[in-house]
């Protein structure tokens, strides 16, 4: 694959596509504001570039990474851990990768900018570090 392609795709782990995969079908029969994300999710994964965990780029946001997001307009900066749902705490910044921003920022790297639709209009987040990437640790 080129670097352009490479650019404008996401990238994810074997391991975090066959999680996504099997969560995907555990909650498919849930409510419908997961089912919005999971369509979401269904289709990143669709176009998504599937590699080894030990051919992730350190500047990539898998899951269990923790980043640093800052809102592009307010200037707003906060560190927030990319988790399973049932392991989602939004106080202590631990977000589902079924969260409008969890399912923004999987896949993508440092430097990204993302757009985020909420209840509350559009947020536009550029990822502006990577603290703890898994793959990274275990290299």
């Amino acid at each position: 694959m080129e670097d352009k392609e490479l650019h404008d795709t996401i990238r994810i782990t074997r391991q975090d596509a066959d999680r996504l995969g099997l969560m995907t079908e555990a909650l498919a029969a849930q409510s419908r504001s997961i089912q919005k994300q999971l369509r979401v999710l269904d289709g990143m994964m669709t176009s998504a570039y599937v590699m080894d965990a030990a051919d992730t780029p350190e500047n990539v946001v898998t899951l269990d990474s923790r980043i640093v997001i800052e809102d592009v307009y307010s200037g707003e900066v906060k560190e927030i851990e990319l988790v399973f749902p049932e392991e989602a705490d939004p106080q202590a910044g631990r977000l589902s990768v079924l969260s409008a921003i969890g399912c923004a920022v999987l896949g993508r790297a440092v430097g990204d900018r993302v757009v985020v639709e909420t209840d509350k209009g559009s947020l536009q987040l550029t990822i502006a570090a990577l603290v703890y990437q898994p793959e990274s640790a275990l290299l």
